[in-house]
């Protein structure tokens, strides 16, 4: 074992393993999985054995095409090991149920000791064969969960096959990478710039380790806060982990980096290690490791979890520090900070659905994008072959933006979709459609339980995202010194301050580039195009409609053009490319001839330098774009068929060579023999399997929607028979409703009466409207009949009742509002007596509720007409003194007739006293004129004061008072008495019928 850091007093040890030879490495390769699994406290992961046991084919050629080197016959092993294990586990089952009979058979005995005896017998010679086969059991599960942990995530069917070199570019996006430059190295920059300190990392820690100093820690803080915004923004969850974790937990999480550049894999993670004396004293010390990523402490935040559902997905940014072993000789390609032993990074996690990942990949994706293109770096996006894939990943796409002082693409970002390759090990899961008001484990259970699917991205990785930017960002003088550092502009919010890598000549230098971008905007301005060389301008002709397909002239123009300027061959190419991409067929055809002249006749320094990366995109593009013309399709094929037999024995044309074997088409018969030969050599894809799983996952697709139309149809059914069930709402009846509505108008106008009264008689010196329980009860009573009369306002359609209606809806509002005037505190003493006298001396005049009324009582009369004399008895009382003649009969409703509808309460009435006014004087015999105001007050105690105050007329005291008469209290339903001596009719009429029948 190598200590990477060894330290004495108690301290605990860092170590890396390079070795798989050590005591230890051997311990840990024959532990069993029980050891392998236990210092989380987590249970054994949960692999899909089944799976495996059914493509043994596919699993096998997915590990090779990944490059994992698993043992001999392990995924044949795995299959056998799993039939061997169900096998077991069905026999103890089977002596469970046989020992849980003979419990039964003992407990159930009715106390015979024979049959208890043998019982017993039988209990104790089968529970040696239950331990033998438990023991059997555990001893297989072992074996199986630690071969099947060795084979890695399946593979999706679109990534490609092999080395990295078997990328497929998906994108690129930002500017036009500038040309490489050894003058561009970062170590170089940063040292001119006193940004990074290496030499005295290497006293401390060693080598590979680094110091951030002044405007370069700035840096990192700045490119931290700006990948954090973007993601927060994007509903991720801002997270700091922990830096160490248990080895459980990172093996859990697939995370075993390898590096193939020396000798077998090894181990890349740091291992804390206890001292030799404790170890040695055989204390209990969990195995710890240091973090190689955010992700690590990540998901195992959710490890042994069932999440809701309804909380999918959960997306989580994490900071944390990741160390790595990077084991492997030192040169260009780990100068510097591009390959360190420690780094920050900005981590994206998202815990999801299964149906949801591939989204959630593509949405991750969206979310790098924006963050380099917001640095404006030249990058491009890759899917990543199969040798390129991690164990836990599905399918990876990287990142890699240009760096032109290394000269080549780098790596600063990656994402993983990892299935449910993590949440088997750690037990991820979650619920499926559990009710939303419950939150119990039952209920989940009840619905059901799935594994998440994990996906992880890098967000930023602050050391290689500073030498992007600053190998194209660096600024140098006339003497090629490096004199600042161009940041992008994202950047500026985030700086926490300095003077952001500028160099002494930067105000000089900041004044001469503003005075030239003022100069270049006012000549386009002017020109309103931009400049163009005479290359770009032949092009732009040549390509014209005025020169036929095939046509070759100005072509000896257009190359010498490019022989004498040191640019020529970039432009020729970036004008060419220009109008492959944009141009029409024509203009495409055009631009091939043009191209496949000059590669003919430009000379060799044109045919090096004019294949750049845009340009053979632009190229592979035009190829497979199903819009492409035929014909310039076909032109395409013949050009790069003539490269290839021009430069395939020529290493420097390569690239151009290529292009041929990778644009032209490949027919249905060869596409299967070479799959055939893939499949033979151990390289190709399980085609069965993958058409399998999509006939398995359509299945599922069909079967989820017949469950929803299901349940649709279900819930129209269910609307359609309550709706049957439902009574037809009765349409409006005026004829059947007018006697409702007549009592509604009849209590409205007593309510509004009773209001008044009831506001009239109270003294507001001593006593307040809003503490009154009579004006309280009678404001209530009007609100409420209020409500009635408006709900037949808007039904009625009849005119002359509709008037009736609208006026008593007025009077009511009139008597609420008179309550709300007397209500407000900031009146005056005179303002109260005037509205309180104002009430008193109102009256009550003739209404349509009083025309009514007198249509009521003319009803009666008639009625009384038809009735012969001899139906009708003699007339026993005296005649009032009314001076209205009436024939020597009584009428028929003597009671009615104590209602005024004009002017009310007068003597001759017989009426019960009225209210007492207010202020009542010796002259003021306003209470003999009497009120509907509030007949309930007509049973009051006062009825006798009345009586001694006023002087009752001959006519009063000679007539009885009807003691029956019709109550119009506040009782929300009218109660109509009668004395039923007084009824002379025969005939079974209504005296309250429909005043308008008879017109």
């Amino acid at each position: 074992m190598f200590r990477r850091c060894c330290t004495s007093g108690g301290v605990s040890h860092v170590s890396r393993r390079f070795s798989t030879n050590s005591p230890l490495a051997k311990s840990k390769q024959t532990a069993t999985s029980e050891t392998f699994f236990n210092s989380s406290g987590i249970p054994k992961p949960r692999l899909d054995y089944r799976g495996i046991s059914e493509n043994v084919l596919y699993k096998s050629h997915n590990a090779f095409n990944r490059n994992v080197k698993l043992p001999v016959g392990a995924v044949q092993t795995v299959a056998r090991l799993y039939e061997e294990y169900k096998q077991l586990l069905r026999a103890v089952q089977d002596k469970t149920t046989a020992r849980n009979a003979i419990q039964y058979r003992i407990e159930n005995s009715g106390g015979n000791k024979v049959l208890m005896r043998a019982a017993v017998e039988e209990a104790k010679a089968i529970k040696p064969e239950i331990a033998q086969l438990k023991a059997q059991l555990a001893e297989v599960e072992d074996r199986l969960v630690a071969i099947a942990l060795s084979i890695p995530n399946d593979t999706h069917p679109l990534v490609p096959i092999g080395p990295e070199s078997a990328a497929n570019i998906l994108s690129t996006h930002g500017p036009t990478p500038i040309p490489a430059s050894p003058a561009r190295d970062h170590v170089s920059i940063c040292r001119a710039l006193e940004l990074l300190d290496l030499e005295s990392a290497a006293v401390v820690t060693g080598t590979s380790w680094y110091y951030l100093t002044n405007e370069g820690a700035l840096l990192e803080l700045a490119l931290i806060n700006y990948a954090l915004s973007i993601a927060m923004k994007r509903g991720f969850t801002p997270v700091t982990t922990p830096d160490v974790v248990r080895a459980d937990i990172a093996r859990r999480c697939g995370f075993q980096p390898r590096d193939q550049s020396v000798g077998p894999p090894v181990s890349q993670m740091y291992h804390i290690a206890p001292p030799e004396a404790e170890a040695d004293s055989g204390s209990h010390h969990p195995e710890l490791v240091l973090a190689g990523t955010a992700e690590i402490p990540l998901a195992g935040m959710f490890a042994n979890k069932i999440i809701p559902s309804r909380t999918l997905p959960v997306k989580l940014v994490g900071l944390g520090h990741a160390f790595r072993a990077e084991a492997g000789a030192r040169g260009a390609d780990t100068r510097g900070l591009y390959r360190v032993h420690q780094f920050t990074k900005l981590e994206l996690f998202v815990v999801t659905a299964e149906g949801q990942s591939d989204e959630m990949m593509e949405e991750m994706k969206s979310l790098q994008t924006d963050i380099f293109e917001g640095l404006g770096l030249s990058f491009r996006v890759l899917d990543m072959p199969t040798e390129e894939l991690g164990a836990s990943a599905y399918r990876k796409y990287d990142i890699e933006a240009w760096m032109p002082g290394r000269g080549s693409w780098g790596e600063v970002s990656s994402t993983s979709n990892c299935t449910d390759y993590q949440a088997r090990r750690l037990h991820i899961r979650h619920d499926l459609q559990a009710p939303a008001d419950s939150n119990t484990a039952g209920s989940r259970v009840q619905a059901g339980l799935a594994f998440a699917h994990t996906l992880n991205g890098t967000a930023a990785a602050i050391p290689r995202l500073i030498v992007a930017l600053l190998e194209n960002g660096a600024r140098f003088d006339d003497e090629g010194q490096v004199v600042g550092i161009d940041l992008p502009r994202k950047l500026r919010p985030f700086w926490i301050g300095g003077r952001q890598a500028q160099g002494p000549e930067d105000k000089r230098r900041d004044q001469r580039a503003a005075l030239g971008t003022l100069a270049k905007q006012a000549y386009s301005a002017l020109n309103r195009e931009k400049p163009r060389s005479s290359i770009t301008e032949w092009v732009e002709i040549l390509t014209s409609g005025n020169y036929e397909d095939e046509a070759y002239d100005g072509i000896p123009e257009v190359v010498e053009s490019i022989n004498i300027q040191a640019t020529g061959p970039a432009e020729a190419s970036r004008a060419i490319r220009k109008k492959l991409k944009h141009g029409d067929s024509h203009q495409q055809y055009r631009a091939l001839v043009i191209l496949k002249a000059l590669v003919e006749n430009g000379g060799h320094t044109f045919q090096t330098s004019f294949a750049d990366a845009q340009l053979t995109d632009a190229i592979k593009h035009l190829a497979t774009d199903p819009g492409t013309d035929p014909k310039v399709k076909k032109k395409l094929l013949s050009v790069l068929a003539s490269w290839h037999a021009q430069f395939k024995d020529e290493p420097s044309m390569a690239l151009v060579a290529n292009l041929y074997k990778q644009c032209k088409p490949v027919t249905r018969t060869q596409a299967q023999k070479q799959h055939m030969a893939q499949v033979q050599e151990g390289l190709g894809l399980d085609y069965s399997y993958i058409q399998k799983q999509a006939e398995k996952e359509r299945k599922k697709r069909d079967e989820e929607k017949r469950k929803q139309e299901e349940k649709g149809r279900r819930k129209e059914e269910k609307e359609r028979r309550e709706k049957s069930k439902a009574k037809p709402k009765k349409s409006f009846n005026f004829e059947e409703e007018k006697p409702q509505i007549l009592t509604a108008i009849a209590n409205a106008s007593q309510a509004s009466n009773n209001l008044v009264n009831a506001i009239t008689l109270v003294n507001t010196e001593h006593d307040s409207l809003q503490t009154n329980e009579r004006v309280q009860d009678c404001l209530a009573k009007a609100k409420q009949a209020r409500k009635q009369i408006v709900r037949y306002v808007q039904l009625v359609e009849n005119e002359d009742m509709i008037g009736t209606l609208i006026e008593t809806n007025d009077r009511i509002i009139a008597a609420i509002e008179s309550y709300d005037t007397l209500a407000k505190a900031n009146l005056t003493e005179q303002d109260v007596k005037d509205v309180q006298e104002g009430l008193a001396a109102a009256k009550i005049q003739d209404t349509e509720l009083g025309k009514l009324q007198e249509k009521q009582r003319a009803a009666v009369q008639r009625s009384l007409g038809r009735v012969s004399s001899a139906t009708m008895l003699p007339f026993r009382g005296k005649e009032r003194d009314t001076g209205e003649p009436h024939d020597g009969y009584p009428l028929a409703y003597p009671e009615l007739q104590d209602l005024s509808f004009g002017p009310l309460g007068t003597e001759e009435r017989g009426l019960p006293p009225p209210l007492r006014p207010s202020a009542p004087s010796s002259d003021d015999d306003r209470w003999r004129r009497g009120s509907l105001s509030d007949f309930s007050d007509y049973h009051s105690s006062d009825e006798e004061t009345h009586n001694r105050r006023a002087s009752t007329s001959a006519a009063a005291q000679s007539y009885p008072r009807a003691k029956a008469y019709v109550d119009v209290s506040d009782d929300e339903e009218v109660n109509i008495t009668r004395n039923p001596k007084a009824s002379l009719l025969h005939e079974e009429e209504d005296p309250f019928a429909d005043p308008f029948a008879d017109q």
